[in-house]
């Protein structure tokens, strides 16, 4: 799994950098699924000079069936940020593995009943 970490309008600490990797072990450990790549993307929309609701991250996940979750979070803590929009990545692959799996199901449970004789 390759892990791709960029800050965009301010240089990226190793505060932040240990962060994502803190966050990306628990986003692997959560899905438990095959993971090509993980890109990473960290904003200041406003610059250093002005304050607020600007500090953003934005999380794009590729998993090895070809399927890509992205998520993103713009809040004052870069930190806070980055923790919801891992949340959100992981709600966001789980929930799209239960819907898989549930198409499975039916699909199998669709087959089963037509095999059947009547």
């Amino acid at each position: 799994m390759k892990t791709d970490v960029k800050a965009r309008g301010f240089v990226l600490t190793e505060a932040l950098r240990a962060a994502v990797h803190r966050e990306t072990v628990r986003l692997v450990q959560g899905l438990g699924r095959p993971i090509l790549r993980i890109s990473v993307r960290l904003f200041d929309v406003n610059s250093a000079r002005r304050g607020g609701l600007d500090k953003g991250c934005l999380v794009q996940v590729h998993f090895a069936d070809g399927v890509s979750v992205v998520g993103t979070d713009v809040g004052a803590d870069l930190y806070q940020s980055v923790a919801d929009v891992f949340a959100k990545v992981l709600r966001a692959g789980r929930a799209r593995a239960e819907r898989r799996r549930a198409r499975r199901l039916r699909h199998h449970l669709s087959f089963a009943r037509r095999a059947l004789p009547a």
